[in-house]
């Protein structure tokens, strides 16, 4: 074989080599793509989000109403940040609040859940706890004794709060979710768009994540 001739066949073969690598290169950027498209779906409540027949709201794996603090754990896949929160009067969680924190669950989406407590539960285990820290925007932060954070492990979610990690916009829920039963503006740039059918209200601000608060839908 002349020179001229394997020069030709070597060029022939690294051209067909190139247009695999290319192939290649594409499959894996669409594959992989897809897997965090659906990542971020499953982890912004796109998928799975419905109510049953009992009239409780599930969400990320989560059953509202229904599911303690321990199981919530287990299908996030997350350890929670367990505390007391003192909200100010005209606040709009005004009063105790027992909530537990996930700081970072699949592609770092972060979660709030709000447990199902009595008032005089709340009250005892505030008579337990760490002096109040109060952070700036007059919400104060009650740390729990050691055995109240093992005890309300047991204690059921009542309402969940999603803050995605990616952008949500209008066009986002409406694509999702449909249009919305009302869009009630909050003042300073922030806009909460209401869904009564599956108990969500997701507050979109320019300045701030977006949050999505899911509770159970009033039947």
């Amino acid at each position: 074989m002349s020179a001229e001739m394997k020069a030709r066949s070597e060029s022939k073969r690294s051209d067909k080599m190139a247009l695999w690598m290319l192939l290649l290169v594409g499959i894996v950027t669409g594959a992989v793509f897809l897997w965090t498209s659906s990542q971020y779906q499953q982890s912004s409540g796109a998928v799975s989000t419905h109510v049953d027949d009992q009239g409780h709201l599930h969400v990320l794996g989560v059953t509202l109403g229904v599911s303690s603090l321990t199981q919530t754990e287990d299908i996030l896949q997350s350890k929670s940040d367990v505390a007391l929160y003192i909200y100010p009067e005209g606040h709009a969680k005004a009063g105790l609040k027992l909530e537990a924190f996930f700081p970072a669950i699949a592609d770092h989406t972060k979660v709030v859940v709000l447990l199902d407590v009595e008032d005089s539960e709340l009250q005892a285990i505030a008579m337990r706890g760490t002096v109040p820290r109060l952070y700036p925007n007059q919400v104060a932060r009650m740390n729990l004794a050691p055995d109240d954070v093992t005890s309300v492990h047991d204690a059921i979610v009542k309402e969940l709060t999603l803050i995605p990690n990616l952008n949500v916009t209008a066009e986002n829920l409406k694509a999702r979710f449909g249009e919305p039963d009302r869009i009630v503006s909050l003042g300073e740039g922030q806009d909460q768009y209401e869904y009564d059918a599956i108990g969500l209200k997701a507050v979109i601000s320019k300045e701030e994540p977006p949050e999505l608060h899911f509770s159970n839908p009033k039947m």
